[in-house]
């Protein structure tokens, strides 16, 4: 069965997911900020929302409320 385009959101995760895994950003660096992002990627910063939270929930990046998103640092437990 053909499927659609892939979703606004999964294209943005995925040239992050690209970028982090190319070392653009080290352990402890933090992200552009969502409108940056949004600006990056010509799309909405609630789609960038959502593929924050898609790399989140894959453990590549951490999201802080009122500081950004940052790149986890080692091992370390949280």
């Amino acid at each position: 069965m053909a499927r659609g385009p892939t979703p606004p959101y999964l294209r943005v995760a995925a040239g992050l997911r690209k970028r982090i895994r190319a070392g653009e950003w080290g352990p402890g660096e933090a992200l552009p900020s969502s409108t940056e992002l949004a600006e990056q990627y010509q799309t909405s910063t609630s789609t960038v929302g959502r593929a924050i939270k898609v790399l989140a929930a894959e453990g590549l990046v951490t999201s802080v409320q009122g500081w950004g998103v940052f790149i986890p640092e080692g091992d370390q437990a949280e």
